[in-house]
């Protein structure tokens, strides 16, 4: 991954490790309190179910009261997994805010150039066309520069030509052989895609341990 995006996203990660022990921390307190709501609540439903029958089915309360906090202790810890997915979503989709404001940045074509030839690499170089969104179609960018680059790394003469198909994305690029057969999508979306498995591991171990 581009060095500058992963630098970002490391932030991030820390960024949030600082801010949401509160969010966790009053998550398990609503938890507990319902908890504790709902176990009052069970008592009093079990007095008053068993209390007709109290000689008779004194076994049959403790069953209810056993139903009914089995059902909380599920409820409780859903709610608490809920919680944890929900800022677990926020932290990815606050790395993709993050990757809009680089896309707007002075560095960003440092950063597209490098993907546009990791990308060029992937595909062994050769005859390459290049998409981007509409914005970073406008962009000068070195292509001669970069397919020099991918020569040296895939040791092929390769040519890249920016494609009059513009692609929808927040940053990054797609990179097609002309024959259409083979592509290498490293847009930023892409790039968090293919690595979704891994920062969803690293935000989960950063926020819950």
């Amino acid at each position: 991954m581009e060095p500058e995006v992963q630098r970002i996203i490391d932030q991030i990660f820390l960024n949030v490790k600082e801010d949401s022990k509160s969010i966790i921390d009053e998550a398990h307190k609503s938890a507990e309190l319902m908890l504790e709501k709902e176990r009052e609540s069970a008592r009093q439903k079990a007095w008053e179910d068993a209390s007709p029958i109290l000689r008779r089915a004194q076994s049959e309360s403790e069953t209810i009261k056993g139903r009914v906090f089995t059902d909380v202790r599920r409820t409780a810890s859903w709610m608490i997994l809920s919680e944890k997915e929900r800022l677990v979503t926020s932290v990815l989709d606050e790395v993709k805010d993050r990757l809009r404001t680089l896309s707007q940045s002075e560095k960003y074509v440092s950063i597209l150039e490098k993907l546009i030839v990791d990308a060029g690499t992937v595909l062994g170089g050769g005859k390459l066309e290049v998409l981007l969104n509409e914005k970073d179609s406008n962009l000068s960018l070195k292509f001669k520069v970069l397919a020099m680059a991918i020569d040296e790394k895939t040791g092929t003469k390769t040519q890249l030509q920016l494609s009059d198909t513009k692609i929808v994305t927040i940053g990054g690029v797609l990179v097609e052989a002309f024959n259409g057969r083979i592509s290498m999508d490293n847009t930023f979306e892409a790039i968090l895609k293919r690595n979704e498995k891994d920062f969803r591991f690293k935000i989960i171990e950063i926020l819950f341990g």
